[in-house]
């Protein structure tokens, strides 16, 4: 069970509308979080449907609510509240299988500061996500000579420091593993299973998030930040 005092890992979940995804995150996180002795904090960033409110239900989540700023706002704001120090963080759609946070989680008390995942045999639409995707890991590569396979996915674990070192701007959560390793940081890509979502269409994937990934990767490589 967790420890009230000194939780082993934080894992952190930013949620925007996903009232339908609630009952399968509560199962599909809690028995994960326990075997840890994890801490789930999970970051409402301003929903509008009953997400809140279904939220209040989940034995063993720890909710967190702020005005909608988006997902590194979300981010950031679970990272303040973190008390271990190792933070994970997951999506809460559960598109990538939680299963695997125990071995990332072995992964960095090995010595490494990030540990993201590479989603295998994706199970999104190729056009809106794993096409922009590609294109987006190979700009990285031309831009800072860091081949990435799959710098976008959202289950990560690191050193909760390491990350809360990082500026939180609007579309840092997409960067996090360039940015550790610009900060000579140690970070290891690891396969992760990845499923179909089951309910609607992700809240955070809009179209304009296009233009913000490619002016932040512009920003660091011109100005060195985000």
């Amino acid at each position: 069970m967790v420890s009230e005092d000194c939780p082993a890992v934080s894992i952190i979940v930013p949620i925007f509308n996903e009232e339908e995804s609630i009952p399968d995150l509560h199962a599909g996180l809690l028995h994960v979080a326990n075997s840890l002795g994890a801490e789930v904090i999970v970051v409402d960033d301003g929903s509008d449907d009953d997400t809140s409110e279904l939220l209040q239900h989940c034995r063993g989540f720890n909710l967190l609510r702020i005005p909608h700023g988006g997902k590194s706002a979300a981010l950031a704001a679970g990272l303040a509240r973190a008390r271990a120090p190792i933070a994970v963080t997951i999506d809460a759609d559960l598109q990538e299988d939680p299963a695997h946070i125990p071995h990332m989680v072995s992964l960095v008390k090995q010595g490494f500061d990030c540990v993201h995942g590479i989603r295998v045999c994706r199970q999104d639409d190729f056009w809106g996500k794993r096409l922009p995707s590609w294109f987006y890991n190979q700009l990285i590569w031309l831009l800072f000579s860091r081949r990435f396979r799959d710098i976008n996915c959202g289950l990560r674990a690191a050193l909760t420091d390491r990350l809360r070192s990082l500026e939180w701007k609007q579309g840092t959560h997409r960067l996090v593993p360039l940015l550790i390793h610009l900060q000579n940081g140690r970070v290891r890509g690891m396969p992760v299973r990845h499923r179909r979502r089951k309910w609607g269409q992700s809240k955070y994937a809009t179209s304009r998030r296009y233009k913000v990934s490619l002016r932040n990767l512009l920003s660091l490589r011109l100005n060195g930040h985000v």
